[in-house]
């Protein structure tokens, strides 16, 4: 009770200090009103519970001023002073090894003899670079020899670049004097001269095995867009020419995939496609391909019978060039004479271009024939005629009227002989148009 009776008289009677200090201020709640005096309590109990109802109706009366204390300069000089110092510590020792870590032999031979532990910055350098170089090489390898697709060589050649460019971070000077700047770190670096040599030799057997890789992947890219471009040609063409053109081609295309480096990735799908080339070759061209010799024989002829046709160009010709002509018939239709009935396609292929290669070489005949005789024809028309003239007489009057237009007609059947189509046939026509001249001059005076 007495507790209780001292915490009453406390909040009724402030001290007075506290209600003089300046640093306290009270401050008086606008919302409450002018407290009314309290009835006097009957007992200790009643006070304790009419102080705790009014202080729970009253907020806090009174609240404190905070004191700025001033601000201690003389801690934060001393702090500067120490930061300045310990950068000056620190900065010297790490200036002096930059500087002994710089790549210029005539700095680091002396270190590397009295003191090597401060070239271990640049020593972790190269052993890093050399570590990396070797994983990236390795990584590399397993994709260029053993890929599975463009993309595995694709992504081997960038490793191959990333190994290089970590190798080749490893200065000439560092494997020159290697020796004396490892010094005291035997057991500690996998890097070594030899080492080194060896993934730089590596290095360069996977760059020329990229390059022959590409160099399929190109070959095995262009032989494909052949063999797609002869398919389509084949199926379209409707002349004998043009498809065995295009099985030419066809053919060619193989022989290109055939000669893809099979060790390649190329390779290996080239060896695919040749399979699957030639049989739909067999089915669409409808030729034994696998028999080498008709289809060595039907080129040739093919080759001849070209020649044949550009030389038949463009006529007439002299009879030495007939005869030039028929003989390229000749050999092209002596080929195909040669492929026999055992391979029945091939067989039946030869016996249609027969037909048009001997065809064509009778037309040549004929034109042979009436190139040699119109050529006999006029220089028997030029001998006549020149004979006629020598036989006439000095004197007008012995000359037998009957006789010379009888020659004379005997010389323009000559000429009527000469075909057109030769080389003789437009000078027989200006010695024609004479003699009937001549004929017309008789009868007339007769």
């Amino acid at each position: 009770m007495g507790i209780l009776n001292s915490m009453f008289a406390k909040w009724k009677h402030p001290q007075q200090g506290e209600r003089n200090n300046p640093d306290i201020q009270v401050i008086a709640n606008p919302s409450s009103t002018t407290p009314q005096p309290l009835a006097q309590p009957s007992s200790a109990v009643q006070r304790y519970t009419e102080l705790e109802a009014s202080l729970t109706r009253s907020p806090q009366a009174f609240s404190t001023k905070s004191i700025n204390s001033p601000i201690n300069t003389v801690g934060l000089k001393k702090f500067g002073k120490r930061l300045f110092w310990t950068g000056v510590l620190l900065g010297i020792p790490a200036g002096i090894i930059y500087v002994v870590n710089l790549p210029y032999p005539a700095i680091r031979q002396p270190i590397s003899k009295s003191a090597p532990l401060l070239l271990l910055p640049s020593n972790m350098t190269i052993e890093a670079n050399f570590k990396k170089g070797q994983a990236t090489i390795e990584e590399s390898r397993q994709l260029i020899e053993s890929p599975t697709s463009a993309a595995d060589l694709d992504r081997g050649e960038l490793k191959l670049k990333e190994g290089k460019t970590a190798l080749d971070a490893i200065p000439a000077w560092y494997v020159a004097d290697w020796a004396d700047y490892s010094r005291g770190y035997w057991g500690y670096w996998q890097f070594s001269p030899s080492g080194l040599q060896a993934a730089r030799i590596k290095a360069g057997q996977l760059e020329a095995k990229v390059f022959q890789e590409k160099n399929a992947q190109i070959a095995l890219t262009d032989a494909e867009k052949t063999v797609e471009l002869a398919k389509v040609q084949l199926q379209q063409s409707n002349s004998p020419t043009d498809k065995r053109m295009a099985v030419q081609n066809w053919q060619a295309a193989i022989d290109r995939l055939s000669q893809i480096p099979p060790q390649t990735l190329a390779g290996r799908k080239a060896q695919q496609l040749v399979n699957t080339s030639t049989r739909d070759l067999k089915a669409l061209a409808g030729l034994n391909i696998g028999n080498e010799k008709v289809v060595y024989l039907i080129g040739g002829a093919e080759e001849f019978a070209k020649k044949a046709a550009e030389a038949g160009r463009n006529p007439p010709h002299s009879s030495d060039r007939w005869i030039e002509i028929a003989s390229m018939w000749q050999e092209s239709i002596q080929r195909l004479e040669k492929i026999t009935s055992e391979d029945p396609v091939g067989y039946t292929e030869a016996q249609k271009r027969l037909a048009e290669y001997r065809a064509n070489l009778s037309e040549v005949k004929v034109r042979l024939k009436n190139e040699q005789e119109s050529v006999q024809a006029l220089d028997l028309a030029n001998q006549k005629l020149t004979n006629l003239w020598a036989s006439l007489p000095n004197n007008g009057k012995d000359l037998n009227r009957n006789q010379m237009i009888a020659s004379f007609m005997a010389i323009n059947n000559d000429l009527e002989k000469i075909q057109n189509g030769t080389t003789v046939y437009l000078k027989a026509q200006e010695l024609k148009l004479q003699v009937q001249q001549q004929l017309k001059l008789l009868r007339q005076e007769k």
